[in-house]
Order: C-alpha cells, then structure tokens, then sequence
C-alpha cells in the first residue's frame, strides 16, 4: 500500500509541475485540479492510478453526482461535479500519455469522465447574481467617517472598486505607482506584482456616476499618501494596517495606522467589506458583486459597439460577450424582462412610422396636402 500511495504522489507532483511549468496555470488554479484528485482518491480509496478504466469512470461520475454537501444533506451542485470531471479528464488524460501507464490506462476510458448534455447545461449556465444597489454601497462608504488613515484606507478601497470593478485580488497587489492621477486610470499590470486572472494587464479608468464622492475619496487617499506618508511608486496603494503590542505585551491592537507592506492575501480585504457592511446595517455583499453592479449600471446607457468593446477591456475581459453576456453580467432581471416584452406592440398599433407608411394613410394625407395647395393657390389669385 505504501508503494502505491508514494507512487501515486510522485506523479501527481510531476502533474502539477506539468500544469506549472507547461500550462504556465497558477498556483491557485492548481490547487483546484489537486482538490479533485482528493476526490478521486477519496471515490478510489487511494488505489493505483494506473488502475483507471472506463467502469472506475462511470462508477465515479455516479458516486459524484450522489455526493452531499459538507454538513449538508443536499448533494452537490452539477456545476460541481462539471468542473471536477473536467478537471480529471486533463489528468488522466496526460497520464495516459506517461510512461509506465501508457500501457495501463486507455485513452479513451477518459472521455467517460463526462456529464449527460443536459446536465452540462445546466452545470454551465449563467448564475443570477444578487449585486447591491448603489443606494446600498453609498451608505456603507458614506458611514465610515475617515477619522482614522485605517477608516480612510477602508472608504477609498470600497470606492476604487465600485469605480473600476477591480478584482479584490488586483486591488490588494496594485502599487502607487499603478495609479494616473491625470487620466484618472489604474494600470494593472502584472509586471509590477499585481494579481490579474490569467496575468493579463488591464488599463481600467475610473468610471463615476450620478454618486461621484468614491472619486474624492480614493483622491483623497491617494494625496494623503503620496504628500503626507511619503510613500513611493512601490508601495502598496492599499497597505497593511499597523499592529502593536499591548500594555506589557499582553495582546495585540488596532493602531489605526497603516505600514507600508502589502497584504499577504485577500483574507484582510474581504474581512474589511464584510465588516463595513455590517457596522452599516447593509446586507453584506462580497467584493465581486461590485463587479456586477458595474457593469449593471453601464448596461443602461445606449452603448455603441466600440464603447462596449472599451469597457470590457477595462474590465480585463477579452471577449465583450463575456462581460454582457456569458457569466450573466448586464443581464436584465426576470421581472423588469416580463415587463419590457409585455410593452412591445406586436401588432404595431402604437407605431407611428407604420401608420405613415400604410397605403391608405399615405393617400390621405396626400389628399389632404392637394386641397391645401390648391386653397393657397385659390387665396393668391384673389
């Protein structure tokens, strides 16, 4: 037993050198296709990948979609179970391709690690996403009065998203020196350490609505910076907040400063949004869906094709159809979609243009346009 388990762990770490170093996928991504061998090993009882066949799959996929939840009695989500086979067909895949299981696993037993067409439906469909309202996000940054740089940091962080729609991992990694103050942009680029998904360097402008105090805020914080903390181009624009021992080193506490040290994670800044929601009495909302409250807003204006195409560059996407379309965002809400085709005229009664163009109406109003001219022409001559 002993054997197969460390051989099993010797080629999982080649996989994931393989996904490091040749995919060039994240650590973070990684660490996913390693939670679904968990659970193949979890379904397998730690046997021998090089046991793998086409049965092992459908049994798998079966005991997956049978799973519950963690302290749950419901079972897992389709969109789950989606991603884990996807994530272990890639696996068993390459191994299939390795040597010593060449010979062992069979390429094509791979592909049973799959859903029905519909259940893929399903699984891959859009989310409705709850977003807060602008109401909301305005009294959850207008109830943090700023008396302390901790306070002000907190405010200007809530602002910079809602006026980029900036990842929270981004907006923890950015420096100063990301920021123009002139043309009012936030340079994402991950050649200065900063977070993007997939590495792509993002150019995001500051986008201000009717509610325009978030700009001042972030202003505000940036200058304080700047002028008054001295920080330099490569220190964090949202640094860490300063903590000091208690009275005879019994404890630690809050300074209400800040340091000039980048936060390790996004832990922090997801607790600060959670803790200002609260301390506001505001339902809480998590970083993302400020993302989607963005790009909501945006979809009300008239756009034209070259105005989506910027936004959702700023937004770091490379498609426009997967800012207004694919994950759901700029979706129109169920109820506001009944209302708007309930209020087209299908028979186009209430349409002006049709009855100006209608053959019985064009000669009429010709008729009309005859007896006025000849009117005119009967009053000139008298």
């Amino acid at each position: 037993m002993a054997s197969i388990a460390y051989k099993n762990e010797i080629m999982k770490r080649r996989f994931f050198d393989y996904l490091k170093n040749s995919k060039r996928f994240s650590d973070k991504t990684i660490e996913v296709y390693e939670a679904a061998i968990w659970i193949w090993e979890d379904f397998s009882h730690k046997a021998d990948f090089a046991k793998f066949n086409k049965t092992a799959a459908e049994s798998f996929r079966d005991w997956l979609k049978a799973k519950k939840k963690a302290n749950s009695e419901k079972e897992v989500s389709l969109s789950h179970c989606y991603n884990t086979l996807r994530y272990l067909k890639l696996f068993f895949g390459w191994l299939s391709k390795q040597s010593g299981y060449k010979s062992k696993i069979n390429e094509s037993a791979v592909e049973f690690l799959n859903l029905s067409k519909a259940e893929v439906r399903v699984a891959t469909q859009p989310k409705d996403v709850e977003t807060p309202s602008t109401e909301e996000i305005q009294t959850v940054i207008e109830s943090i009065k700023g008396d302390s740089e901790v306070e002000r940091r907190d405010r200007a962080l809530i602002s910079l998203i809602f006026l980029t729609g900036a990842r929270i991992s981004a907006i923890r990694t950015l420096p100063m020196g990301s920021f123009d103050r002139n043309k009012l942009t936030i340079d994402q680029d991950p050649k200065r350490g900063v977070e993007t998904k997939f590495s792509r360097k993002i150019k995001s402008a500051l986008i201000t609505f009717s509610y325009k105090e978030p700009l001042n805020y972030f202003l505000e914080w940036f200058d304080h910076l700047e002028k008054e903390r001295k920080f330099k181009q490569n220190d964090p624009l949202f640094p860490a907040t300063r903590i000091e021992n208690g009275t005879e080193n019994l404890g630690y506490h809050n300074t209400g400063e800040v340091m000039p040290i980048f936060w390790k994670s996004s832990s922090a800044s997801r607790e600060i949004f959670r803790k200002r929601f609260e301390l506001a009495g505001v339902k809480y909302y998590h970083p993302h869906t400020l993302r989607h409250l963005l790009v909501k807003e945006i979809t009300k204006l008239p756009l034209t094709e070259e105005q989506k195409k910027a936004f959702s560059q700023s937004l770091g996407h490379a498609d426009v159809g997967t800012t207004f379309g694919t994950y759901g965002y700029g979706k129109i809400e169920e109820t506001k979609q009944i209302d708007i085709i309930r209020g087209i005229d299908f028979e186009g009664r209430n349409t002006e243009a049709k009855s100006l163009l209608d053959d019985d109406s064009l000669e009429r109003l010709a008729e009309k346009i005859s007896k006025r001219m000849e009117g005119r022409q009967g009053s000139s001559r008298v």
